[in-house]
């Protein structure tokens, strides 16, 4: 109310307690100070009832702006978390966006149909990378060829399934597939995961558990690891040239560590391709880990001395070795989110470590990050297993509930592929 409004009304209640006053001392046949102070006392009352009514009116007007308030702050709320999801939405339809830019680059059209305009910038680049890596590898296979080293492949006389590896090698029928792998809980593309697949006359893909015993018996994973190597090499270049900072794993067998003929090549390509060290990941199964000869042992640290590292898949067991791990320069090691709830969550079963004390489930991802290596939860189909990955804190998770592996277009394939010469190191067994 304002303040002359008070003062009037203080003013009446004066006047009334008064008028009340004398009006008692007529009635009553009191002196004037008594009926004064009557009249006093009976203003004082008034101006209390005033005070409190108007306390009491202030209060309500202060409850209902309190009540506007939070209404406002929970509408401001829910429109701040509308915002983020659009933003979240936004952010991953980028990535997706970039992923398809990255690997779905459209195929050119017949050089008739623009003889006034030049490639597009992008592929002019690849070309260049191809060129210059290809002319590299030639130089040296060339060498090792010169020295009797080289078996070449002979497509005719394909007979059984090893001649079916080499023919697809000799063809080129390798394609290139790419799976990404997660940051937990956002969902962001963090990695690929590189797989290479094979294809027979017919365009058939031969499966993994089919192309992979036949190519060991052959004596040709290390020629296959080479081919996904080089074309994962180009496609980390493109992505930095999209200033693009992921990373992708690249399967590398065993058998290619102590190849005695492969291996010197392989440090050699690494060598010049030494800027991508943080960019490109070998991966290794378990069992070849921990089983690893002396030779083996050598050829990791080698690449490790690059600044490459390693990580661990075909997990079988968590009860893994991380001071071993974090000397042999693993950074990463991948478990099946099952086997993760199994033997970490339920079974008790712990890495060995230097920690002494007993070690919570959900504690395990930060003792494995103390030997700088990161947990990778594999195989999610589900989002009951994602729960279970986020209740051991995986930073990481893969599989096809984030994205099945999914081929690079036909015209990136061809712009990544070897020399054709390259595809002619195999040596039969």
């Amino acid at each position: 109310m304002p303040i002359i409004t008070h003062a009037l009304l203080y003013a009446g209640y004066a006047l009334i307690s008064l008028t009340m006053g004398l009006a008692l001392q007529e009635i009553g046949g009191e002196d004037v100070g008594g009926a004064i102070l009557g009249g006093l006392a009976l203003f004082c009352a008034c101006a209390v009832t005033h005070a409190g009514l108007a306390a009491s009116f202030a209060s309500s007007r202060i409850n209902g702006a309190e009540k506007r308030v939070r209404t406002d702050m929970e509408r401001v709320r829910a429109a701040q978390r509308e915002l983020n999801a659009d933003i979240e939405a936004m952010s991953t339809r980028l990535d997706q966006v970039e992923a398809t830019t990255a690997f779905a680059a459209p195929a050119l059209p017949p050089a008739e149909t623009y003889p006034q305009t030049a490639p597009p910038l992008e592929l002019r680049m690849i070309d260049q990378i191809v060129d210059k890596l290809g002319a590299a590898m030639d130089a040296r296979l060339n060498q090792i060829q010169t020295a009797g080293n080289v078996t070449p492949l002979n497509a005719a006389s394909a007979r059984g399934p090893m001649d079916i590896v080499r023919e697809a090698l000799l063809e080129n029928r390798v394609d290139l597939y790419l799976q990404p792998i997660v940051q937990l809980p956002q969902r962001k593309t963090a990695f690929y995961e590189g797989f290479t697949r094979l294809k027979d006359a017919t365009g058939r893909l031969i499966l993994p558990q089919e192309f992979i015993p036949a190519a060991e018996e052959a004596g040709l994973m290390s020629t296959i690891d080479n081919v996904l190597l080089f074309r994962c090499v180009q496609i980390v270049r493109k992505l930095m040239k999209q200033d693009r900072r992921i990373g992708i794993f690249c399967n590398l067998s065993p058998s290619a560590l102590a190849d005695e003929h492969f291996f010197p090549q392989f440090l050699d390509f690494m060598r010049e391709n030494s800027d991508l060290a943080g960019s490109v990941i070998f991966e290794i199964p378990q069992a070849a880990f921990e089983n690893r000869t002396s030779v083996e042992a050598r050829a990791m640290a080698k690449l490790v001395d690059l600044g490459f590292r390693f990580s661990i898949d075909k997990v079988t067991s968590a009860e893994i070795d991380l001071p071993d791990l974090e000397r042999s320069g693993v950074r990463y090691f991948k478990i099946p989110a099952r086997l993760l709830t199994e033997q970490v969550i339920r079974g008790g079963v712990r890495p060995k470590s230097a920690i002494t004390r007993e070690i919570a489930a959900e504690d395990i991802s930060a003792v494995f990050q103390r030997y700088g290596v990161d947990l990778i939860a594999e195989r999610i189909e589900s989002e009951e297993l994602v729960l279970e990955a986020l209740d051991v804190d995986a930073p990481y998770g893969q599989g096809h509930l984030f994205g099945a592996p999914r081929a690079i277009k036909e015209s990136l394939l061809e712009e990544t592929a070897p020399p054709r010469d390259f595809l002619l190191k195999g040596r039969v067994a």
